[in-house]
């Protein structure tokens, strides 16, 4: 994994700009350079209002210049010192436009306040590009990096699908990275899911199962790291489904961040459901790096 360029998408309602302090912290580990969008928009064709035509392009322009006073003086109070670009964009759907923007302007990183509180059947911004970018993006819980924190990745060991094994790899070297990075001990997970009404009725041993993947998946994951030394008490492989064992592995070695993979779905499925990094996301309060195939 390499990051040069960064997207910030700035919130105006998060006061202490999050994202962008995190992005100032990767800036003074890294070469990197930094674009940071704010997004206005406000409905002014509305039936009560009755704006002219004149009337909506003028209070737009009056809106779009209050918005970007405000991203100006967030980005100067960061104390940014070069390589670093803001833009105020007109747009409704931050989701599409963030999606569309990166196919046409290569990024590395998109930084991004997470969103925890929503209804299960609300697609927020922070969903939209999750499932319809192909950069990685982070979204961020806390300020700052605290000291005897952690970074963990999670790990799709038992799939048999080459895409997901591809991903595998790629989650473990952003791991690496970003320890190497920040300076943070990686950690490694992987859930097994078994079945709790075969375990119930005694068709499966999880003890058997638990214990061979142990055997299969440590060395394996120790390969895939290659020159980087993962101790055996830094990988946790235990039994259950990820949404419940990543979460409790999390607050249980204060991780500071998880990576993880996601695959999108479509549709309204995508939407009801959802995909295991968004029901992750949901319970954690660690910073969250999801990365596509």
């Amino acid at each position: 994994m390499k990051i040069e360029r960064i997207l910030v998408i700035a919130d105006q309602r998060d006061k202490q700009q999050k994202a962008l302090a995190r992005a100032k912290l990767m800036q003074e580990h890294l070469q990197v350079s930094i674009h940071v969008v704010g997004f206005c928009f406000e409905t002014l064709d509305d039936k009560v209002t009755k704006l002219t035509a004149e009337q909506q392009q003028q209070a737009q322009a009056t809106l779009m210049q209050q918005h970007q006073k405000w991203l100006q003086a967030e980005v100067d109070s960061m104390g940014f010192t070069d390589n670093v670009s803001q833009d105020v964009v007109w747009e409704k759907n931050i989701g599409h436009w963030v999606t569309a923007h990166c196919k046409d302007q290569p990024f590395d990183i998109i930084i991004k306040t997470g969103n925890r509180s929503e209804t299960i059947l609300y697609s927020p911004s922070d969903w939209q590009v999750l499932r319809n970018n192909q950069v990685p993006v982070l979204l961020v819980a806390d300020k700052k990096w605290r000291k005897k924190q952690t970074i963990m990745v999670t790990l799709d060991l038992a799939t048999k699908v080459k895409s997901k094994q591809l991903l595998n790899q790629k989650l473990l070297d952003a791991g690496i990275f970003m320890s190497n990075t920040m300076g943070l001990p990686l950690h490694v997970c992987c859930s097994i899911t078994v079945s709790p009404i075969l375990k119930d009725l005694g068709i499966i041993d999880a003890k058997a199962i638990l214990k061979e993947s142990k055997r299969d998946f440590i060395p394996k994951i120790k390969a895939m790291a290659g020159d980087y030394e993962i101790a055996d008490n830094h990988i946790h492989i235990k039994t259950g489904d990820p949404e419940k064992v990543i979460p409790s592995v999390a607050s249980d070695i204060a991780v500071a961040l998880v990576i993880m993979g996601t695959v999108a779905r479509k549709g309204l499925k995508g939407k009801v459901l959802g995909n295991t990094a968004e029901k992750v996301l949901a319970l954690l309060k660690a910073n969250i790096l999801v990365i596509q195939p």
